[in-house]
């Protein structure tokens, strides 16, 4: 069951690099959002929904300060 979950977690990761690059998206933000899925993947409810927003918030923040995306 784990490597289910562990293969779907890996294609989950490669298609949002794919769209990532598709959408001119810096590879880095990508990595960062791949790990975050892999340390918050339960969004239920009862899960980690608030604690991901949180890193979310973070990521976006920094890429905007370190001018790796502009506001359109």
């Amino acid at each position: 069951m784990e490597d289910i979950a562990q293969n779907s977690l890996n294609q989950s990761t490669e298609l949002l690099k794919s769209l990532a690059k598709e959408h001119q998206v810096p590879l880095g933000i990508a990595e960062d959002m791949a790990v975050l899925m892999q340390k918050y993947p339960d969004l239920s409810l009862w899960g980690s929904k608030t604690e991901l927003t949180g890193e979310l918030k973070k990521v976006l923040e920094s890429a905007f300060r370190n001018k790796l995306v502009e506001m359109e």
